[in-house]
This record gives structure tokens, sequence and C-alpha cells, in this order.
């Protein structure tokens, strides 16, 4: 029974993920009678009807990385089950498309980078010393004190930044009838600031929202 049960909620979830790959778009729109508009801590939430699905959507940086996060909460208000996988999302970005990235793999870049350059503020940046025309081939150079607090806080920094991901990132799911999901869907960075359209499929819809991102650098 178990099983019967997998399988026809596998059938379900992979039946909805194809029609919404040829469903055409619905546009979230600034005034439009299903659309939603506000803005909270300087990031601005778009929020859309479409039918039975009740979506809120938010583009923010994950700070210090080469990552952003889109926010979603999505409410399932019908009486079947609805298919979700954040992995089929995308952001458009003219003829560009940029890929969800799987949590766990963007949270161990993240924690990786951070770590490379901690190592790299900790470890000593000195010339060989040198005694008349032969080199002793010793230093007593040291990185700083701040140097060194600096490459602990950026580890520390980066390892909080890459659990945030793991704990938030969403993952493929049905969500039950009056249920809802939250959490991020993880982005790599582009090299400068631009405007995009989220694409994200749902059950058997496809929604789309214009976001904008600054795509700021880490700062070290």
């Amino acid at each position: 029974m178990k099983v019967a049960s997998t399988v026809a909620g596998t059938f379900l979830f992979v039946s909805a993920l194809s029609l919404a790959q040829t469903a055409t778009p619905i546009r979230w729109a600034e005034g439009a009678p299903d659309a939603t508009s506000e803005v909270k801590n300087e990031t601005k939430i778009e929020g859309l009807k479409a039918g039975d699905v009740h979506i809120f959507v938010s583009l923010a940086e994950v700070k210090e990385t080469e990552y952003n996060r889109v926010w979603i909460q999505l409410a399932n208000h019908g009486n079947a089950p609805l298919g979700f996988d954040p992995q089929t999302a995308i952001l458009l970005n003219g003829d560009k498309v940029v890929k969800a990235e799987v949590p766990d793999k963007a949270a161990k870049s993240i924690q990786k980078v951070g770590e490379a350059k901690s190592q790299e503020l900790s470890s000593a940046h000195c010339a060989m010393m040198m005694t008349g025309q032969q080199k002793t081939g010793t230093s007593a150079c040291q990185p700083t004190d701040t140097q060194v607090q600096m490459g602990k806080q950026i580890a520390q920094f980066s390892a909080q930044q890459a659990q945030w991901v793991r704990d938030n990132g969403l993952t493929q799911k049905e969500i039950a009838p009056g249920q809802e999901a939250q959490g991020a869907i993880v982005f790599r960075k582009d090299k400068k600031a631009a405007d995009y359209v989220l694409r994200i499929p749902v059950g058997s819809q496809v929604l789309e929202f214009p976001l904008s991102a600054q795509n700021k650098a880490p700062s070290y």
C-alpha cells in the first residue's frame, strides 16, 4: 500500500512538472488583480494567486558569498497534492539562463572559499631574510594579530552562511492540500547588477516574477 502510494505520488509529481514545461507562463505584474507587492527590510516581496496556488517570492544576496537566494513561500489551497521541484526554477537575463544550485553543493562551496581566504590571511607572507649574499632560508615574519583575527572571523561567518543554506534550501516535495512550503532557492551571482525573470514551475503551472539583483562580489 505504501509502495503504491509512493508510485502514485511520483507519477503525479512528474506529470505536473511535464505539463509545467509546456504551460503558458503566468507573469506577476504590478497592480494586477491577483498580484501583491510590499517592501520589508529593503527587500521587495511579490505575491501572486494563480488558481489554487498562492506564492510569495523575494530576492536577496547571501552576504559575502557568490550566491543570491530567492525566498519562496508557497501555499496549496486546492484539493489535490501539488508537485514542486525548486531545481527546475531558473533566472532569465535576456538570452542567459541561470540555473538553481543544489543547496548542499552551494553550501560546500561557500565554506570552502571562506576557509581558503582564512588560511591565506593566517599564513605568513614574508620574503626570505638576507645575510650578505646568502639567504638564511628562514624568516621571523608572522601574520599580524589583525590578520589572524580576520581570518577566524571569515571562516566562522562563511560556516554560518553555509549552514544557513543547508538549513533553508528547498528540496523537491509534494505539498499536500492546505499545506505550504517555504525556504530558499540559491542561484550563483552574475558579475554585475542585473534584472531577471524568475521562472518557476508549480504543479501544472509556470509562474514568472521580475526580480533585480546587485550581484555584489564578496569583500574578501
